[in-house]
């Protein structure tokens, strides 16, 4: 008897028969959704399985039959990761859910397979199960494998797919995957014109465009910066800013919106108005290494742009303002994560608009006098609100970006550490060892973080270089403090006979904490 060479359905149509892997459907009938002939395994094609975790276990699908053989078998594992996923990693570093309805998607089995396992693929890594956090670089191949199969789609939830596996791709140092599929994602929104509303959008669908909206400026401002390339995504003051996250959260199904302001603005509104100082902050620094601005110019912009930030923390309502109660009825609210990463942001962007003037040559006039001390203030406030955020339940952070800032931070208190009053010394190294176990910590979750790490061992070579000049605000330290995707160059060595050496010390005794980056 003759062997068929393709599918009842493909021999139908008269069409070649493509299959790219042995026990998967044919190319026409996964596209179709069609049962395939050629497919010999009991279970129904990959598109059609069901995402409710009562149904399969998450290696039940023959995609994951292609990169392991290790089996999860909790029939629950897709609940409990979507649950660890909107605690610790969503409405941080973006917002793209209503918690509400996305759980009932995935218990419905409605969830597009590439956001499911982009999911899973963050979330397993927190598991407290050391079989599931296995799994988390296996969903990650999932995860791709499942959106390059859904990639024709355009809509919200491939866009979601291609936010989260770019995030994937970052935390795994993938930079050309994670600006890849960060594009993508940029694209489909210029296509969909979000974030505007479409006239059957219910209040729950409109906040989720604005939300998804606002979580790619943010990302473009982020990422474009950290892989050194042009920003996509542009803010023209159009565009309302995210609601209340709690009344979000209340929304229910076929909800109206009355107005675009009758529910305020949330933390998430707060943190766009930082990024769009934040993307200032990154302008200067980019014109201050490429030479277009003098001395006094680079002066002005700070000093207005240090007026931006004040102005955002006394326009701030009282109940936003970080105090410890504050933060203890945030974290009771479920928000406690979200308030901090607010408050983060806030430092980590002033820490970043005055970093040059610890270039003692420029340290040596008035204003960089002022301006050097609210450098030191705002690391070591970041880092003292890291440390708090440890001490209160519900609100430590964990998301990978934390650590970029975390090295910032770091890196001004070790210049405390080797340039700073004697007085200072005692606090920083507390700060310094807080920063550096959280580093360590962060490091368990995201291997992208030694990378991170390993940049503050080139900044310390830098101090040491001379005596009279820290360093220069140039193209390095614009790479250093900005382009957090990417390697940094030493190129730095520490002179001779300098008699910085007992501080040195002090340094190599801080930086030991890390470890084998030593």
């Amino acid at each position: 008897m003759k062997v068929s060479t393709s599918c009842i359905q493909c021999r139908i149509g008269k069409r070649k028969c493509t299959v790219e892997h042995p026990g998967l459907p044919c190319q026409h009938c996964l596209k179709l959704k069609k049962h395939c002939s050629f497919k010999r395994s009991p279970q129904r094609p990959p598109d059609l399985l069901p995402c409710a975790p009562r149904e399969r276990s998450i290696v039940s699908s023959p995609l994951l039959c292609l990169r392991t053989t290790t089996a999860v078998s909790d029939p629950q594992l897709e609940v409990k990761l979507v649950d660890l996923y909107l605690t610790l990693i969503h409405d941080k570093p973006h917002t793209l859910f209503h918690p509400k309805s996305m759980r009932r998607r995935c218990q419905n089995g409605e969830l597009p397979k590439a956001v499911i396992y982009s999911i899973m693929a963050l979330a397993a890594r927190f598991s407290d199960n050391q079989e599931v956090r296995k799994q988390a670089k296996e969903l990650f191949q999932l995860a791709k494998l499942s959106l390059k199969m859904e990639i024709e789609n355009v809509n919200l939830d491939t866009i979601h797919a291609s936010i989260l596996v770019g995030n994937l791709c970052g935390a795994e140092g993938e930079t050309a995957g994670e600006a890849l599929f960060f594009g993508i994602a940029f694209r489909m929104a210029h296509v969909l014109h979000l974030p505007k509303p479409d006239p059957t959008d219910d209040a729950i669908t409109q906040e989720i465009k604005v939300r998804t909206w606002w979580s790619l400026y943010m990302i473009d401002t982020w990422s474009s910066a950290g892989l050194n390339l042009p920003r996509q995504i542009h803010d023209r003051g159009c565009n309302r800013l995210p609601m209340s996250e709690r009344k979000f959260w209340d929304l229910e199904a076929g909800q109206k919106l009355e107005s675009d302001t009758q529910f305020g603005i949330g933390l998430w509104g707060y943190m766009v108005m930082l990024t769009r100082i934040f993307s200032q902050v990154q302008d200067l620094h980019v014109k201050l290494a490429d030479g277009e601005l003098n001395e006094s110019q680079v002066e002005d912009i700070t000093r207005e742009l240090a007026d931006q930030l004040d102005r955002f923390l006394e326009e701030l309502p009282s109940d936003l303002h970080f105090t410890r109660d504050n933060l203890k009825s945030h974290a009771a609210a479920g928000l406690g994560r979200g308030f901090v990463a607010l408050h983060l942001g806030y430092h980590h962007y002033a820490t970043l608009l005055y970093f040059q003037y610890l270039d003692i040559q420029l340290g040596k006039t008035a204003s960089g006098t002022l301006f050097v001390a609210r450098c030191k203030h705002h690391a070591a406030s970041f880092s003292d609100i890291l440390s708090i955020s440890h001490e209160i339940e519900e609100c430590e952070v964990v998301y990978l970006i934390v650590a970029h800032m975390t090295v910032v931070s770091s890196s001004a208190l070790l210049h405390t550490l080797l340039f700073g009053s004697q007085d200072e010394l005692q606090n920083t190294r507390k700060r310094l060892c807080f920063n550096f176990e959280l580093l360590l910590k962060l490091k368990e979750y995201w291997s992208g973080v030694e990378l991170m790490m390993s940049r503050l061992f080139t900044f310390q070579k830098a101090c040491m270089q001379s005596m009279d000049s820290i360093y220069t605000a140039d193209r390095w330290i614009v790479k250093f403090l900005l382009h957090h995707a990417l390697p940094i160059e030493e190129g730095v060595e520490i002179p001779t006979g300098s008699n910085l050496a007992e501080r040195e010390q002090y340094a190599r005794d801080a930086l030991s904490m890390l470890g084998p980056l030593m």
